[in-house]
C-alpha cells in the first residue's frame, strides 16, 4: 500500500484515496510516503523522506489542481504524468 501525503484543505481527494486503499497521511506528519498531492501549499513537504529508506526514488509530486482523482492515482502508480502516446 502506497502512503501519500496530501495537503489538508484537499478533502475530495483525501477521501477518494482513502477509499482506493491508500494509506493518506497529512503534511504534518512525518517520515516516508510515495508521493505528496498538493495545490499551492508546500509548507511541511520537508519532514518526508527525510531518512533512510528502501526506496531510493523518493516521492512524485503530484499537483492536484484541475485534476480528476483518476488522473492524481494515475500520477502515483505510474510515476509519470501522462501517456507517451495519446
Amino acid at each position: 500500500m502506497k502512503r501519500v501525503a496530501v495537503q489538508s484543505d484537499l478533502v475530495e481527494v483525501r477521501t477518494a484515496l482513502e477509499e482506493k486503499g491508500y494509506d493518506v497521511v497529512s503534511f504534518s506528519d512525518e517520515g516516508h510516503v510515495d508521493a505528496i498531492v498538493y495545490t499551492n501549499d508546500y509548507s511541511g513537504i520537508q519532514n518526508f523522506n527525510n531518512y533512510d529508506t528502501d526506496n531510493e526514488m523518493g516521492a512524485v509530486l503530484v499537483n492536484a489542481y484541475n485534476k480528476e482523482i483518476n488522473e492524481i492515482e494515475y500520477i502515483i502508480e505510474k510515476r509519470r504524468y501522462g501517456s507517451l502516446f495519446i
